[in-house]
């Protein structure tokens, strides 16, 4: 008899997790995602869920806190520099969803650095024109200058006139330098870097042989509730104090 009630027990609390689980999980489906950050009871779940789905399908690539991995070029998830979008769980959510020139037809694959060392144009090159070795070295100078860094005064005003002229890196990168979240074009200016240790070799090899990235697609690898629990968690680990600042 004990054990019947105990066996009873079990089932009705299982139940019960499952029904709430359930109701919680198309509660967040229907949500703002923007707005899910303000309901601590979303909030929590999506987390509690979403670091899971995080520790089996993107830590091999992003590390296990999401902290990136410069061996694989992978971004840090926990510093709030966002490369597409501005860190909303809509924009996190649209990555995940279709990815970074993963082939899907909705993935952000807008902004491709080009290899400007190339002789010749590659075929999605071919509006850009060859650098040379020292007006490469030029470009990398007035960036080190833009982030207040140590750099040769007369090859960063070379570097200058490159950049707004015919390298036309403003194109992407605006005349600033500061990105365009939009394209997914990086700001240039400040010191987090996805390549290296943002000095001049390794700003020197993003120019001469160009960047692209690739984030697949999990839109048809994780279901709805998943790909937006994953997004939420993505969130709170770029915004410490998330859950506590929530209501």
């Amino acid at each position: 008899m004990r054990i019947a009630v105990v066996v009873l027990l079990s089932v009705l609390i299982g139940a019960a997790v499952f029904a709430e689980n359930s109701y919680l999980e198309r509660k967040l489906l229907r949500a703002d995602p923007d707005a899910l950050p303000a309901d601590a009871t979303l909030l929590r779940f999506a987390v509690s869920r979403g670091e899971p789905l995080f520790a089996a399908h993107c830590a091999i690539c992003h590390g296990a806190t999401g902290a990136g991995d410069p061996a694989k070029e992978t971004p840090n998830l926990r510093d709030g520099d966002w490369l597409y979008g501005t860190g909303g769980v809509t924009d996190i959510e649209r990555v995940i969803d279709y990815g970074i020139r993963s082939g899907n037809s909705r993935a952000w694959n807008l902004a491709i650095m080009p290899a400007y060392a190339r002789r010749k144009p590659s075929p999605t090159d071919k509006n850009i024109q060859p650098l040379s070795p020292g007006d490469i070295a030029d470009l990398s100078e007035f960036l080190m200058r833009q982030r207040g860094r140590p750099a040769d005064r007369d090859a960063a005003a070379r570097g200058a006139a490159l950049f707004g002229g015919h390298a036309g890196c403003y194109d992407c990168h605006s005349p600033d330098a500061k990105g365009d979240s939009a394209i997914g074009a990086p700001n240039l200016t400040d010191a987090i870097t996805l390549y290296g240790d943002g000095g001049r070799e390794a700003l020197f090899m993003s120019i001469a042989y160009g960047r692209q990235g690739i984030c697949p697609a999990w839109t048809k690898r994780l279901n709805p509730a998943g790909i937006r629990e994953l997004a939420v968690y993505v969130y709170s680990i770029s915004h410490p104090g998330a859950i506590q600042n929530a209501h």
